[in-house]
Parts: structure tokens; C-alpha cells; sequence
């Protein structure tokens, strides 16, 4: 689960957006665009079958597959899902949100992915995680849902302490595709990540900063994906239900502990 988990959210993580001051709000602006590009091209209008091939580290790679807009087999509401596909799958079922930021008399509509189901398949079956639980794994794995991936998770009041710096990287990847990759460096621990419109879920690499364990983009296609857990397979998923209190969370195939506040 910390693998899928942590793919997720490297997969989905761009960056926080500062509006002040002259220089920081032209930055701001930049990456606002970007974002609502990314979200825009690299998944509302994703064709059904579109992948991405990633690089996982430790000689493993994950698959991600576009499966569409799908009734959910659990709730029987309708979200769009992408699956992961490794040695295990796991699906991700989500919403598109705005989240309306208003600085200096303007309003900034961010659109974000709002994660509302998980599917994870395990060692002895498959789990369902409900959207309540989803935030929970999110802090035991001590990590945060990123400003495109979570509602509201905007920087406000503004932080211009560190005003990333925004370039542009030409890339090729296998068969001659050629990407324009746009670059955001941050001036705090130097890490780059790359990120385009041009490839299916907006995420091509992260490099220098804490990227050792970041996947990435191997090679991508617009079609031929095909999903691994099927919806009748997911209908049969054991739902995930959390204790409130300290202790010992069971999973098929391992346990996490849990710790209560301020531990």
C-alpha cells in the first residue's frame, strides 16, 4: 500500500501556488496556468486507454491507464478512474473540483483532482478505501495530497519566501515523440520537477531535492490501456474501516500502527 500510495501521489504532485509581490505573482500566475492546463489536457480530456509508463525504482516500473468515466461498483455514483499496474493494481477514483483562490481583487480558479475512492489490490484480495479513509493513509504515510490532486490546499495568505524558477526542457522519449517540458526549480532545496500538458496525468520526472524514491516517465501513449481489476472484481473489494484510536490497523497482507495525537 506505501508503494501505490506514494506512486499516487509523486504521479499527481505539482506544486503550491504563492500570489504576492510583483515577481511571485507573475510566478503564480505562470503556474496557475499550468495547472489548469495540466488538468485540463492530462486528464478532463484524456481519451479512454491512455497510459503511462513509469519507472518505479529498484528495477520495477508502474503502468497508468486513463480507464475513463466509470460507476463506481461500491457507491454507484460516477468518477473518473486511472489505474496503477504493477506486480499489484490499484485504482484511483476521482473528481475534477475548482477551488477559487481571490487575491488583490481578482479571483484565481485552480481545478483540482479531488480523490473520492481507492481501490488496492493486495497480497490476498483486494481492499476498498472509502474517501474518509483516504486522507488518513495520506498522514500515515506522512505525506499530503498536492494543490492538484486535494481541494483547497492553496497557499493562502501568500509565501513568497521562495519563489520557484520556471523553465522550459526539451525531452524525447522513445519512437521520436518529443516533448516541451516546463521545468519549476525550487529555490529552497534546489529540486526540479518536469511536468507538460503533452503527456497523459501532466507528470514526466522529479529530479535533485528529496526525488530519490520519485517515479519516472518512461514512455506514454493516447491509446490501448486496458484496466487489470475489473468492475465486478471491485464490487467484491473488502472495505477498509479505520479504528478512531490508537492501535493496530489490519490490512490483507500487512499492518500499520497507529498512533494517537500527539505521539
Amino acid at each position: 500500500m506505501k508503494k501505490l500510495t506514494f506512486f499516487l501521489v509523486s504521479l499527481l504532485v505539482f506544486t503550491s501556488v504563492a500570489f504576492a509581490g510583483n515577481s511571485c505573482q507573475k510566478v503564480a500566475r505562470e503556474l496557475h496556468t499550468l495547472q489548469n492546463q495540466i488538468v485540463d489536457k492530462s486528464f478532463r480530456h484524456l481519451k479512454k486507454g491512455a497510459w503511462g509508463l513509469y519507472d518505479a525504482g529498484d528495477g520495477k516500473t508502474v503502468k497508468a491507464v486513463y480507464c475513463g468515466r466509470q460507476v463506481s461498483p461500491k457507491t454507484g455514483k460516477k468518477y473518473d478512474m486511472i489505474e496503477l499496474q504493477g506486480r499489484f493494481a490499484g485504482q484511483v477514483w476521482y473528481r475534477l473540483t475548482p477551488k477559487d483562490v481571490r487575491y488583490s481583487g481578482i479571483t484565481f480558479r485552480f481545478w483540482t483532482l479531488e480523490p473520492m475512492e481507492i481501490y488496492a489490490q493486495m497480497a490476498s484480495g483486494l481492499v476498498y478505501i472509502s474517501k474518509r479513509e483516504i486522507e488518513l493513509f495520506m498522514q500515515l504515510a506522512g505525506r499530503r495530497w498536492s494543490t492538484i490532486l486535494k481541494e483547497g490546499v492553496i497557499v493562502a495568505p501568500p509565501d513568497c519566501r521562495h519563489i520557484p524558477v520556471i523553465k522550459v526542457a526539451h525531452l524525447k522519449f522513445p519512437g521520436g515523440k518529443m516533448i516541451d517540458a516546463t521545468v519549476i526549480k525550487s529555490t529552497e532545496n534546489r529540486g526540479e520537477i518536469f511536468c507538460s500538458p503533452e503527456v497523459p496525468f501532466g507528470y514526466i520526472k522529479v529530479r535533485g531535492g528529496h526525488a530519490r524514491q520519485a517515479p519516472r516517465l518512461l514512455d506514454f501513449g493516447s491509446q490501448g490501456g486496458k484496466r487489470r481489476i475489473s468492475s465486478a472484481l471491485a464490487a467484491k473489494a473488502t472495505p477498509l474501516i479505520n479504528p478512531n484510536k490508537p492501535g493496530i490497523l489490519n490490512l490483507p497482507g500487512f499492518s500499520i500502527q497507529i498512533r494517537g495525537k500527539g505521539k
